[in-house]
């Protein structure tokens, strides 16, 4: 046959050519699923043998059945029912790439936050400063850059992802996880089903819902000591009441937790300058200390939330929910880097204070028809923070890098003042600080499909209304004559900002079981959205007060998604799935020209990336043993960026492309009865694939915050005792790959460890357990922390994680 040419098939032939096309296909998939059960298997089974594994057999539970006695040694690995393709299923048999842990695991395994979540789920990265402040990522997508979230955030079906251009718009609410049903973690773009800013992933916080048939109620009592720090202390509490039995139900839930804080904010007098250099630090870890904060980084969190449901009848529920939360923490949970001892230094006594209020309004509607459901879930929420930031030593680099040594500095009083002096060279101590408020109304109508037939669908429409409000203000004191006689203020910036953004959506998905265990599922998600922004500045560094800046921006377009899998028994799937994913674009605030050169886009578009993947679920072994893999490919077009072009001015383009490439892997394992290994790893390669001179990218250069490797274990081990009480142990140690973060300049944080242990005794109403975290006492450096005004090279302050803390843990169960 001639290269480039072929001869077509007889139509006789036709129809046989397709089903040998498809016997192939069917025969390879097959053969796959047989070879990696047969390869896993042969490496384990010696092991698992030996360990035990074959006694299981007589009267193990099968997987899902919940037969096993409560407190009963573990003989198989019990499945997880999870919505997140937005409809029920298992685990296994939904052909995704998801972890879900339910919330017994979560409490059994002391996971009381978001932080700690992520660092035993693989595939996800973040960059962080405390509590409700931290950005999520998967597979390499990173949220640096950029003006909104990367990974979709849900409690329930309430969409908590802020919408472009908010001030804090990256960073998600950090809420209490006890009384969960369960988290699930979705990897890879959702953009069909989850929409905008899902282009990474989804994390879903599933709550238990009121429970019409029986009264309940849960309490917990946690407290501890952290080294170098005081005593911590965590109550929560649930109460739910049936108020007509059968039909309405009311859930509380309540939590009250202190932080005592391990980290010290140090004033410095006098203050260590360099000789002759004013843009350089001297020796702070050696200097005397004027004033001591010690445990500066104390957290308060309080909150809960309360759910009504009423059931009438089998065919529909009502659900009204409420969720209030507050933070408060005193300073952030960072260091400086040099010397990174555990605190901050400072030339002046100025608190860094940080707040966080939550509220969330639900309500979900479901109506069961004959062949479909009607589900209507209203959300509505708003946001307060405010934090403050010490810019004394920011002034003073940026000051001196202007007009050079002190002396040649035209400040009224520094004519009489010393390098080593504390009034800092006349100008005294500096603040910033950011008020931001955001509310967002949202609105999800869908139909889904419940028979059994081998045709599914799911349809629906979306809208969201969100609003934000951001005000930054650095002020001097107005008693510093060096500030205030020279400019005539005390105020050296202050910038307003209001942003308000509408989406709309329509999606839907159809999967249809085709012959010989394949079944087909294709989607797309239809979006649009239109924002504009008001931005207004005054103070010196506005050269007094510019008129008001408009900013608007719209697009639209459709996120696709396919899916193929291979689902020959209730033990394995073999899936391959191709989808888009993408993060909604916003208006710019103009910059000036001059100084700026004319170029600044008057608005960004979205990015979006496209993904390849290829996975596996398998279970074998009566149950006994769970692996579930994929590898992945995906494709990052018109990157947001923060450009500069030169001037003192920032504006975010789409510019360049990015690519990850990577695979997740999860084993679960009964190595003998009551004896359960859970093993996960991620490898994620992401780079930049074209050079943004502006945005200091260079191709080839790793993405921000994204570790190359990421792995858990967790040995749980459980006997019983007398009556139904068991004894428990669970050994756990979560491995984080170095990263790359940028302040002033890029710098590579290193690799870490955290390992934490756990002993205790469980009976059917009541656990209580002795704890360990972070048992080698490891500090470890999470992520660069920028600043609210400008980095600086003098020092990086760098969140660090908690030292060890040594706790006891009791729960009671009515």
């Amino acid at each position: 046959m001639v290269a480039g040419y072929a001869r077509p098939l007889p139509a006789a032939h036709a129809g046989r050519a397709t089903m040998t096309a498809e016997r192939i296909l069917l025969q390879m998939m097959a053969r796959v699923a047989r070879s990696l059960r047969a390869a896993i298997g042969a490496t384990i089974i010696g092991a698992s043998v030996l360990a035990g594994t074959a006694r299981a057999d007589q009267g193990a539970a099968q997987p899902g059945s919940g037969t096993t006695p409560a407190g009963a040694p573990a003989q198989t690995l019990e499945e997880v029912v999870v919505t997140a393709e937005k409809r029920e299923s298992t685990v296994q048999k939904t052909p995704i790439s998801v972890t879900a842990i339910e919330g017994t695991a979560l409490q059994a395994q002391g996971v009381t936050d978001m932080l700690t979540l992520a660092q035993q789920v693989p595939g996800i990265s973040f960059k962080t400063s405390g509590p409700g402040q931290t950005e999520f990522e998967m597979r390499g997508m990173t949220s640096t850059g950029g003006e909104s979230p990367t990974v979709g955030f849900y409690l329930d079906d309430a969409v908590l992802t802020p919408a472009a251009m908010a001030q804090n718009g990256k960073t998600v609410i950090d809420p209490s996880l006890f009384d969960l049903s369960r988290v699930e973690v979705l990897r890879g773009p959702q953009g069909t089903l989850y929409g905008a800013g899902s282009m990474g992933g989804t994390i879903k916080l599933v709550t238990n819902q009121p429970n019409p048939r029986a009264f309940a109620a849960n309490v917990e009592g946690i407290g501890s000591g952290t080294s170098g720090g005081g005593f911590n202390h965590t109550e929560n509490v649930m109460l739910n009441v049936p108020l007509m039995q059968d039909v309405v139900a009311l859930r509380l839930v309540g939590t009250d937790k202190r932080i005592d804080g391990w980290t010290d904010r140090v004033v410095l007098n006098p203050f260590p300058i360099e000789v002759n250099n004013s843009t350089a630090r001297g020796n702070v870890a050696a200097a005397p200390a004027g004033a001591q904060i010690p445990r500066s980084n104390w957290e308060d969190l309080r909150g809960g939330r309360a759910s009504l449901l009423a059931q009438p009848n089998d065919r529909f529920s009502a659900t009204l929910g409420y969720m209030h939360q507050e933070i408060t923490q005193n300073s952030p949970n960072t260091i400086d880097g040099p010397p990174l001892n555990q605190a901050h230094y400072q030339p002046f006594d100025v608190a860094e204070p940080f707040s966080d209020t939550f509220n969330l309004y639900t309500l979900t509607l479901k109506y069961n028809f004959d062949s479909f459901q009607l589900v209507s879930a209203s959300a509505d929420w708003d946001r307060q923070q405010n934090q403050t930031q010490d810019i004394s030593e920011a002034m003073q680099f940026y000051i001196g890098g202007f007009f050079g040594p002190p002396a040649n500095w035209p400040f009224s009083s520094t004519a009489t003042v010393t390098e080593a002096g504390n009034t800092w060279f006349g100008l005294g101590a500096g603040t910033i600080a950011e008020d931001d408020y955001t509310r967002q109304y949202s609105e999800e109508l869908r139909l889904t499909s419940t028979g059994s037939g081998p045709l599914q669908w799911l349809a629906g429409g979306y809208w969201a209304g969100y609003g934000a409000t951001s005000h930054v203000y650095s002020f001097y004191p107005a008693t510093n004559n060096g500030f205030n006689a020279d400019f005539g203020t005390t105020n050296l910036a202050d910038n307003h900002r209001k942003v308000d953004i509408d989406q709309y959506a329509a999606f839907g998905e159809v999967s249809y079981q085709l012959p010989k265990s394949l079944k087909a599922t294709v989607g797309a998600r239809y979006y649009t959205y239109h924002s504009n922004s008001v931005t207004s500045v005054s103070g010196v560094s506005a050269n007094g007060t510019s008129a008001p800046l408009y900013g608007l921006a719209s697009n639209s377009g459709v996120t696709p998604k396919l899916n193929l899998a291979y689902i020959p028994d209730e033990n394995t799937t073999l899936y391959g799935t191709v989808s888009k994913g993408f993060r909604p674009g916003g208006p710019n605030s103009p910059i000036p020209s001059p100084p700026c050169p004319a170029t600044a886009p008057t608005q960004f578009g979205p990015d979006s990336v496209w993904n390849y993947e290829l996975g596996e679920k398998l279970r074998f072994l009566g149950g006994r043993v769970s692996i579930a893999g994929d590898v992945f490919y995906i494709d990052w077009s018109s990157v947001q960026q923060q450009v500069a072009p030169g001037c003192g001015f920032k504006f975010t383009a789409n510019a360049g492309k990015a690519r990850a490439y990577g695979a997740e892997l999860e084993i679960g394992l009964v190595l003998a009865p009551g004896l359960v290994l859970s093993q996960n790893a991620s490898y994620t390669h992401a780079t930049n694939t074209t050079s943004v001179p502006l945005a200091g990218v260079v191709a080839g250069q790793r993405l921000l915050d994204v570790p190359q490797a990421t792995a858990n274990t967790n040995l749980t081990y459980r006997r019983p005792l007398a009556g139904t009480m068991s004894f428990v142990a669970r050994l756990n140690n979560s491995y984080f790959g170095s990263i790359e973060d940028i302040t002033f300049t890029r710098n590579t944080l290193p690799s870490y460890d955290l390992a934490g242990m756990r002993l205790g005794v469980e009976d059917k109403s009541w656990s209580a357990s002795l704890f360990v975290d972070n048992l080698t006492d490891k500090k470890a450096l999470l992520s660069d922390t920028g600043a609210l005004s400008a980095n600086i090279p003098i020092f990086n302050r760098i969140a660090t994680n908690q030292p060890r803390t040594v706790g006891v843990d009791a729960a009671y169960k009515f």
